[in-house]
């Protein structure tokens, strides 16, 4: 038996279902930022967002405070945003049924931008 992942293009801000853990999604075709709201923590859930268009890919979490990346165990969202840095970069997402885990894949000139409250 094969293993297969799911794959979906959005080219608008979309809302992540919990139905689709597992999907690799991303913005190929965007003419503007695409931003992922994550649905509410559960334990497994898990998603990857790729830059397949040099446009923003912003991951935001349902509720706030509940990301961990980059040095911060409370963020409110994860981006590739510097422009030309996007293409090629990823996110990926796993939760605990606690917090959302971030772990990026860049290349060595791309950068993550963190926020927080």
């Amino acid at each position: 038996m094969a293993f297969k992942v799911n794959t979906s293009t959005k080219v608008a801000d979309y809302t992540v279902k919990a139905s689709e853990s597992g999907t690799f999604f991303c913005n190929r075709g965007a003419t503007a930022a695409v931003n992922f709201t994550l649905p509410a923590v559960a334990s497994g859930l898990n998603y990857l967002f790729y830059g397949a268009a040099d446009l923003a890919v912003t991951v935001t979490p349902a509720a706030a405070d509940t990301l961990i990346c980059d040095d911060n165990v409370a963020a409110d969202a994860i981006a590739l945003s510097t422009g030309s840095e996007i293409m090629g970069g990823a996110i990926q997402v796993v939760c605990d049924g606690t917090k959302w885990f971030a772990m990026t894949y860049l290349e060595e000139s791309q950068t993550v931008v963190v926020t927080s409250a």
